[in-house]
């Protein structure tokens, strides 16, 4: 394990992230069921996963660490593989991610019934 990953911080992070989808997962999973108040709590930990996983994005693309870069790298392709642009950035991948939750936050706050 690279010095970067052995970081208590990092570590840290990383577990609270997994901790975040896994959260995100099980709201995924009966999304069309949940009441008002469990899908606005499953938005609000998604937009705190896309924080906390931007950060750590900008953490590992600053490193020197050969590890962190290779994460990095790894990101940048799979964000591609799944369809992306490949002349988009990482930046602009959070970001249309953001407004796409915050749309269907704003959505859900003004609906009826969500």
């Amino acid at each position: 394990m690279s010095e970067f990953f052995k970081s208590e911080m990092v570590r840290g992070d990383l577990q609270e992230m997994m901790e975040l989808q896994q959260t995100c997962f099980r709201y995924a999973m009966s999304f069309p069921v949940l009441d008002k108040d469990r899908k606005e709590e499953y938005l609000q930990a998604m937009l705190l996963l896309l924080e906390k996983q931007e950060i750590m994005y900008t953490r590992m693309s600053l490193s020197d660490d050969e590890e962190a870069q290779t994460v990095v790298d790894n990101m940048r392709n799979a964000a591609v593989m799944l369809g992306g642009d490949a002349n988009l950035t990482i930046d602009l991948l959070f970001n249309d991610l953001r407004q796409k939750v915050n749309f269907m936050l704003d959505k859900l706050q003004s609906g009826p019934e969500g």
